[in-house]
């Protein structure tokens, strides 16, 4: 994968298909039902993006306004953004396992945050799963977790951990 080269484009609806079958690979744990990522594509297009390498998609990133230290529970429909929405809410990172450590995950970082600057917001937030908490540190992110914070992310397994990046 390192030597193939990958680009990230915008993601529409049609694409629910790939995001759908790259779920179920990559979150075999966490899966969320199709109307549930629809309504992320159709909330923020603005911050969803699939991945291509060699001519197939092999990862997604969805990701919208929301409200700081308030992570969506998993598997809910959002409806709409909150007039209070704070910061940048990276719901889902997910590449398939032949995509991992090509630095694409890393690539689309900065992208997201360029739209998060230039829809006004000043951070950025998420939940790390997967014992991926490495991989966000080396993207800006902290660690910004408390007791409320585990109890609110109990849909998100275990090892869930929310993380923000404050942005230049």
């Amino acid at each position: 994968m390192a030597r193939q080269t990958f680009s990230w484009r915008e993601a529409s609806l049609p694409d629910l298909v790939s995001v759908s079958e790259i779920q179920l690979v990559v979150h075999e744990a966490l899966q969320e039902d199709d109307v549930v990522l629809a309504d992320r594509l159709e909330l923020s297009p603005e911050g969803c993006f699939m991945l291509e390498v060699g001519g197939g998609v092999q990862g997604y990133v969805l990701s919208h306004p929301w409200i700081r230290r308030a992570p969506p529970t998993l598997n809910m429909m959002l409806g709409e953004i909150p007039d209070a929405a704070d910061t940048w809410y990276i719901h889902d990172l997910a590449l398939l396992p032949q995509a991992r450590r090509s630095g694409a995950g890393g690539n689309v970082v900065p992208l997201l945050a360029d739209i998060a600057r230039s829809e006004g917001y000043g951070s950025m937030s998420l939940v790390s799963v997967y014992d991926s908490r490495g991989f966000w540190e080396r993207q800006g992110f902290s660690v910004r977790m408390d007791e409320r914070m585990a109890v609110k992310l109990a849909s998100y397994g275990d090892e869930a951990i929310y993380m923000e990046r404050t942005l230049a």
